[in-house]
């Protein structure tokens, strides 16, 4: 991007580019930096910020939708000072992290000894775990994509990781959710270099809904993706029986082990009892109904297998973040799809 008016304070936005990188990240922190510009400039001031797009040897990298993304330069070119963002990454799952995380050694690496060049260092969705595998997070608040926390957890139990946060500020750290977080950031970083005002204009123009605070209502049930065909075999028979009043044992019979076993099987392969995954199961099942149809919560929750009302409320509250109702208000179809004229 050319910049017209360079100030003496122009904050210099240094994306770091790693193969596998979310485009749509790039481009989205890209494009929010240029509106910002574009906006300080229709009110007669300088432009903010200078964005630059490096990889570590200054060759195009391929995204994770196969396209190369031209850069700037390379990582030793990086200026000081200023704010390093680093967008996520294409890891689609907690496992084989071992293997995916060994291709960004190079990136691990310079990040560690690197870090404290920045002002302000930003990550989203699986970029965290770069930073924690450097063990830069260690001891401090952090937050990643909902679908990563588990696997988040089991590999850094020394992060206060913060699994529902859209973003979490840690000393000049700031750590964004899930992959569309970076609206957010992009936000708190307009905020924070030019000014209330300005952020507030960007988020007009952008149509960006600032007022998110948790990842919590977008989570879903993780997939049967994984290689235990008994709690494959378990979850998809809990699904076909959510309506129903059953009990561990009753799961257990079904898929011919004992409860024991499917308990350390679930807790192996999920990370959670067989009766936390059919909470979870019953609670986004309602979100389904309350996304899609118009039945009362009591005639909701009946299909999900509870009788009583309240117990329900308080456990969707708890796990959504959100009540039942608030929940509607802001997913239902009938608010997203305009009416088709007849």
């Amino acid at each position: 991007m050319t910049t017209n008016t360079e100030s003496p304070d122009v904050i210099t936005a240094t994306l770091l580019l790693a193969p596998k990188v979310m485009a749509a990240s790039v481009m989205g922190f890209a494009d929010m930096i240029y509106v910002a510009n574009r906006v300080a400039l229709s009110q007669g001031q300088p432009e903010p910020f200078k964005l630059r797009m490096l990889s570590l040897d200054g060759q195009p990298v391929i995204c994770s939708t196969g396209y190369p993304l031209a850069v700037d330069g390379d990582l030793a070119s990086a200026e000081s000072n200023g704010v390093l963002i680093v967008p996520g990454l294409m890891l689609a799952d907690g496992r084989h992290l071992d293997r995916a995380l060994s291709h960004y050694r190079p990136q691990i690496d310079w990040l560690k000894h690197n870090h404290q060049r920045f002002d302000r260092v930003v990550t989203n969705c699986s970029a965290t775990f770069l930073l924690a595998e450097a063990g830069l997070l260690d001891g401090k608040s952090a937050t990643t994509s909902w679908w990563l926390t588990k696997a988040f957890a089991r590999r850094y139990p020394q992060v206060d990781l913060d699994a529902d946060a859209i973003c979490r500020c840690s000393d000049h750290f700031i750590l964004g959710g899930g992959s569309g977080c970076f609206t957010d950031l992009m936000l708190v970083i307009i905020e924070r270099y030019g000014g209330q005002p300005l952020a507030r204009t960007v988020a007009k123009y952008m149509l960006v809904d600032n007022q998110r605070r948790s990842q919590a209502p977008y989570a879903i049930l993780p997939d049967t993706n994984h290689d235990d065909v008994v709690v494959a075999r378990a979850q998809a028979w809990i699904h076909r029986h959510l309506q129903q009043d059953f009990k561990v044992e009753d799961v257990a019979r079904h898929v011919a082990v004992s409860s024991r076993t499917l308990i350390r099987r679930f807790q192996n392969t999920l990370a959670e009892s067989p009766q936390t995954y059919t909470q979870r199961a019953r609670i986004e099942h309602s979100k389904l109904l309350l996304e899609t149809t118009q039945l009362r919560f009591s005639e909701i929750v009946e299909r999900c297998g509870y009788s009583d009302e309240s117990a329900f409320r308080r456990l969707f509250k708890k796990l959504c973040k959100v009540s039942p109702s608030e929940y509607r208000r802001k997913f239902h179809i009938a608010h997203q799809v305009p009416a088709v004229a007849e």
